[in-house]
Parts: C-alpha cells; structure tokens; sequence
C-alpha cells in the first residue's frame, strides 16, 4: 500500500500491458529431473502506459540459467546450479510486477523464505543443489541445497550485492513415475532471521 500511494497507483487495482520478446536455449536430457546439459533464457518485456488501460510504462528484463551435471557415471549422484535475473529499468512497476523471491517462472525459487518477503526493481539469484539416488531401483533419493539473494530497492536506496539473503535445506526425493523420471519432493529449508519453510512439490525446484 505505502509503495503504490508513494508512486500514484489506485490502491483497488493496477494493470500492466505490454509485449515480450524471448530467446531460449535448452540441452537437458529430462526437462523434469535433469542429470546433464543446459537450459537458458533471456527476455525483454515493455509495458506501455494507457495500453489495454495499464498505469504505467516501464521496462523489464530477466534471464534464467540452469546447469546440470552428473558427477559419477551411473548418474547416481548430480550438481544442479540455477542463477535468475529480474530487472526493471526505466519507468515505475506497479507493485505485483516488481521483482520478488519466490516469483520466478515456476515460483519455486527461495526455499527458506515466504513468497514475497525480499523485493526491490533489481533482483538477482543463485542456488546450488546436490542430488542423488539413495536406492537401486531409484525410488528414494535426497538432495541438499544452498541458495542467496540480492536485489536493489530504490525506496531504501539498498543496491545489487550490498547485502545477501542466503538460505539452505535438505529434502527426500519419492520416485513418482518411472517414466517420466516426476519426483515426489518434500524440503525443508533454513533462512536468516528465523525464516524456515516445509516444500511439498511434484517436480524438482528447478
């Protein structure tokens, strides 16, 4: 309420309208549980005011990285690394369209955290997990994670790596469909100041 009074939004409800523009990269061998190769995307979204009635120009990019890699040759035990870009430029977001933990493409970034909790027009994002399959057959397995924050917030004047919110846990993977390689996911992370969280998913994090 207090960012959209301080920017001159109605407080009953704010519309953005634009256009997107993407470029994607994707090598993994299971867009659903990688054990290898790439995924990569980059996008540039204007919104333009009065368009479709939305209240304010403004512009925005983001970029998603994410690496796979298995560590022994049975596929047994792997590295995921993930970085997420959001970035708004020129012009004031209406409040929901400013980046925020926890509102990446699939909302599962952030574990430790509750949706929302860290937010500001310059948001960047890295996490590191270890994966690995606890049983012959694959129908257990665990992973242990470490992800980090840093935004810029013009409002308190904070900039990109001024500070961190870094968070980390550990979770029980419970093959799902053989097929498909769909885990069952159940975390639980660890943040700053008391900040914890329990995950249930169907699908890894990323």
């Amino acid at each position: 309420m207090v960012y959209s009074q301080q920017n001159g939004f109605n407080l009953e409800g704010q519309t953005s309208a634009g256009f997107s523009l993407g470029l994607m990269l994707d090598t993994r061998d299971n867009p659903i549980n990688a054990s290898r190769g790439w995924f990569a995307a980059v996008g540039y979204r204007p919104s333009v005011k009065d368009l479709f009635g939305a209240d304010a120009a403004f512009q925005e990019t983001f970029m998603d990285v994410r690496s796979f890699v298995s560590v022994t040759k049975d596929r047994r035990h792997r590295l995921a690394a993930w970085v997420h870009g959001d970035f708004v430029g020129s012009g004031t977001a209406p409040y929901f369209d400013v980046p925020a933990l926890g509102v990446s493409i699939l909302g599962r970034s952030g574990r430790g955290y509750t949706e929302g909790r860290f937010r500001g027009e310059q948001l960047l994002y890295g996490e590191l997990e270890y994966r690995a399959t606890l049983t012959r057959n694959g129908l257990l397995g665990m992973v242990a994670f470490v992800n980090t924050t840093t935004l810029a917030n013009r409002e308190t004047g904070e900039q990109l790596f001024d500070a961190f919110a870094t968070a980390g846990g550990v979770g029980l993977r419970v093959l799902f469909s053989k097929r498909t390689s769909t885990n069952l996911c159940v975390d639980y992370a660890w943040g700053r100041q008391g900040a914890r969280g329990f995950y249930l998913g169907l699908q890894e994090a990323f």
